[in-house]
């Protein structure tokens, strides 16, 4: 038998599902007044009609992935400041570097991202990046939905059964996106984020309060005198307390493959005009600022001092430092665990339907349409990337089913993101560059990233029981502090390297495969015309 409080999470959430299956629908119908059919530039971009304020807020809603977010929440927790190069601060890098470099995602005339590096390089090139995209953002999605199998199903009674939930709530999903297809994204996403923006703001607010309950001398004195799991008395609030090559490995490994993702890309070129797309840059770079970097921040902090390391009020964590959220939810009343299971269920929502959306994206568009659909109908196109999406959520819903934790894999997937389709993706802009010096590197780089994952987690760990230690003992001093995070950064420097030298000894590129860079749209105009380019 259910109780009350889930009958009453049951009932918000099929009325919210149903009132996002309702805009997934309304503007299907709208779309087919205008238009039959859906032309990829319709389904994937949204004719790039989308204002510069609903594309900044879509992209902070996609990015307040509970997934992320709790697990840069549970490396601040283990290591306190330093926890913050984990997620927070390349973060924050990024958001800034984005408004710069606006234009330059303006300037790419493609829809897709592998379609941008296959004109530069060749279709191969196209279908090898597209083929990392689709595992990469399939294992995001999959690992969002991890997420909901931890924070939602608990509040629906259904933790013993939460694969089964996961089936329910994807359901939903599945038909908002197919029906209405990137703009159903987009305007669910401007009302998710109002619940998710509530969410975020009573989280915070409520771990404030209960540490200063819980630290009669203030909070930010019982922290100094704290230690993290993995830190010291004196790490707390050191940034650096684990030398420069820790930090320097999230930079290198993170932020090149954060730089193109696919998400970013299509709403930076879904806008009508550059100076829309900018204003949408700006707007997600406040929005994200405060909501998903800073208020997580302040609230792992908090769970430090309500859930001190070592003390039995930390076993309600269970060893798992993700479950900070659902400490903290689990102790409000049970009027307020309604409504921040619907912030749950809003942020899950979002970002489940983006890297579905940008997973199916590759699949649909840069294998199927120029393998096997040329000159296809827009009805045909347009069936083929409802079916592809419906078939990407089910799989995310696959890897969520077997996966029981997060594990590394958003460490792992961002270091083959940078290092196999960032650096493909920079390399276009250089002229020197070839096609087989590029395939090369994109391939050595996943494999890099992989091969060294396993050297420092199967290999060196499993080679002393001290493992913590072992590191200190074979690497210099200045290498140690990069313990177990090499991997994230291997492949990019392996990536750069083949592409770099074998740029030098094959043949140049000719020049009339510049145009993926040299053909700038205009603003208003589609990127590429063809129904299947």
């Amino acid at each position: 038998m259910f109780s009350g409080r889930a009958l009453s999470c049951w009932a918000v959430f099929l009325l919210f599902s149903m009132s996002m299956i309702f805009i997934g629908t309304w503007l299907r119908a709208a779309s087919r007044r205008r238009r039959p059919g859906y032309s990829n530039l319709d389904f994937w971009m949204a004719n790039r009609e989308t204002p510069g304020w609903q594309l900044g807020v879509s992209l902070t809603s996609g990015w307040l992935m509970l997934g992320w977010i709790g697990f840069g929440m549970s490396q601040i927790y283990a290591y306190g400041a330093t926890g913050l190069w984990l997620l927070q601060i390349p973060w924050f890098l990024l958001c800034i570097m984005i408004i710069f470099l606006v234009s330059y995602y303006r300037r790419v005339a493609a829809i897709s991202l592998p379609q941008a590096i296959g004109r530069r390089f060749g279709n191969q090139m196209r279908y090898l990046v597209a083929i990392f995209s689709i595992f990469i953002f399939i294992s995001w999605a999959g690992a969002e939905l991890v997420m909901v199998k931890t924070l939602a199903a608990p509040h629906v009674g259904m933790e013993s059964h939460a694969n089964i939930f996961l089936l329910i709530f994807i359901l939903p999903i599945i038909i908002y996106t197919v029906t209405g297809g990137f703009k159903a994204i987009i305007l669910t996403d401007v009302i998710q984020f109002v619940f998710m923006a509530v969410f975020m703001i009573v989280l915070v607010c409520w771990a404030l309060w209960q540490a200063s309950t819980s630290c009669p001398d203030g909070i930010i004195s019982t922290l100094r005198s704290a230690s993290p799991p993995r830190g010291d008395a004196q790490s707390m609030f050191d940034l650096g307390f684990l030398g420069w090559i820790f930090p320097l490995c999230m930079l290198i490994g993170y932020l090149p493959g954060w730089l193109v993702e696919q998400d970013l890309a299509l709403r930076m070129q879904a806008a009508p005009t550059t100076v829309e797309a900018r204003k949408g840059a700006i707007t997600g770079f406040i929005l994200i600022s405060v909501f998903v970097i800073v208020l997580p921040a302040i609230t792992a902090f908090c769970a430090l001092a309500v859930f001190p390391p070592g003390t039995p009020k930390a076993e309600v964590l269970g060893g798992d430092f993700t479950r900070i959220i659902l400490a903290f939810i689990q102790q409000m009343p049970d009027w307020l665990v309604v409504f921040m299971f619907l912030g749950v269920v809003t942020c899950q929502m979002s970002t489940v339907d983006t890297f579905a959306n940008v997973a199916a994206m590759p699949l649909a568009y840069d294998l199927i349409c120029p393998l096997g659909m040329k000159g296809a109908s827009r009805e045909k196109v347009g069936a083929v990337a409802k079916v592809v999406t419906a078939l990407v959520l089910l799989a995310s819903l696959a890897y969520a089913i077997m996966a029981e934790k997060l594990g590394d894999v958003y460490y792992l997937s961002s270091g083959i993101l940078s290092a196999s389709v960032a650096v493909p993706a920079i390399a276009v802009y250089w002229k020197r560059a070839t096609f087989a010096a590029v395939f090369i590197g994109s391939i050595a780089g996943a494999i890099a990233t992989l091969a060294c994952y396993r050297w420092e987690y199967y290999v060196l760990q499993a080679a002393d029981p001290k493992a913590a230690n072992y590191y200190a003992e074979i690497l210099p001093a200045w290498l140690a502090g990069g313990y177990g995070y090499f991997y994230i950064c291997a492949g990019v420097v392996v990536s750069v390297l083949c592409i770099a030298a074998g740029s030098f000894l094959t043949r140049h590129s000719p020049k009339e495969v510049m145009k993926a860079v040299d053909a700038v749209p205009q603003d208003g105009a589609s990127p590429i015309e063809a129904v299947c380019d």
